[in-house]
């Protein structure tokens, strides 16, 4: 439950990259909640010139339906979009997942969309299939010369229908909009662009689980996290706390013993001089010498020894 005075900022990172009414409830729920929330969330996003300035139009009906992939990076769909403000964007979206990589360019040739899908595949491996439309970058001989090499088969679109390419289409789409909706906001593309990306990939799906998720079968930290700290990770922090913290500990001037293994005796007497870390201790002996000691070597006594 937030607060009421900390409400507003909560919004405010909810709308980030103005990615809608639909997503930002959707993030809501899996780190907050106040009364009437969902009507704060229409409020800000229909309040916001940007949102409604960049809104899509209502969508139109799938014309093409895709064998669901089991598995993430089983299938990929590419695309370009733009020209916007001097680039070209080259997204990626995995079918299963949804998660979507975007890379800024200025070209757009055969040679450069390998070395970009070179990489990727070197972080996640190499799909099954690969989906795209008939641009020239994807239909030269050495593109299908790549793809083959490496065990990938392509899918292209019919000439002038796009929407076969619907997963990335809709991205490109998606993409445009939130550019445009940042294109006043401070930072360069690179910086919208993480901004963009963390946003889409921390959104739950349909499933109720982020491409996050699904990528690395596991919940990644995010900002979110950071911002709602749950009681129980707050309870298992005290508790490892708790458990690294010595039983025993010295203050600065307290009279100790400490171990001597020297044959003058098992203890010589002295007093703390400082503590390093949470188990050693520098003890000044009565002779004047500084012994560095662990914890395990020292013991509290009551003589008082030279004044």
């Amino acid at each position: 439950m937030i607060p009421f005075n900390l409400q507003r900022e909560v919004l405010k990172e909810l709308h980030v990259g103005h990615v809608g009414i639909v997503k930002m409830k959707s993030l809501a729920r899996n780190f907050c909640y106040w009364k009437n929330i969902d009507k704060d969330i229409e409020s800000i996003a229909k309040g916001c010139k940007v949102c409604c300035l960049k809104q899509n139009e209502a969508p139109m009906e799938r014309s093409h339906s895709w064998e669901p992939p089991t598995k993430p990076w089983q299938r990929l769909h590419i695309d370009f979009a733009g020209p916007m403000s001097g680039y070209y964007y080259f997204v990626i979206v995995d079918a299963h997942s949804k998660w979507v990589d975007v890379i800024p360019t200025k070209t757009t040739t055969s040679q450069w969309c390998i070395k970009q899908l070179r990489n990727l595949f070197c972080n996640f491996g190499f799909p099954e299939v690969l989906v795209s439309d008939n641009g020239p970058q994807f239909t030269s001989k050495v593109f299908k010369d790549f793809l083959e090499g490496n065990g990938v088969i392509h899918k292209t679109s019919a000439p002038f229908h796009p929407s076969t390419n619907g997963q990335a289409e809709r991205y490109v789409q998606t993409i445009k909009k939130l550019l445009n909706c940042m294109h006043d906001e401070k930072g360069d593309v690179e910086y919208k662009l993480s901004q963009i990306l963390i946003q889409l990939r921390k959104v739950p799906n349909a499933d109720g689980k982020s491409p996050y998720d699904l990528m690395f079968q596991r919940e990644v930290r995010t900002d979110f996290h950071v911002m709602f700290r749950s009681e129980q990770e707050e309870r298992e922090n005290q508790g490892s706390r708790n458990r690294r913290e010595p039983r025993r500990k010295f203050d600065v001037g307290d009279r100790v013993q400490v171990r001597n293994y020297t044959r003058e005796g098992k203890w010589k007497f002295g007093r703390v001089l400082r503590r390093e870390g949470r188990l050693h201790y520098q003890v000044e002996l009565d002779e004047g010498n500084v012994w560095r000691r662990h914890v395990d070597q020292i013991r509290s006594t009551c003589y008082g020894g030279k004044n």
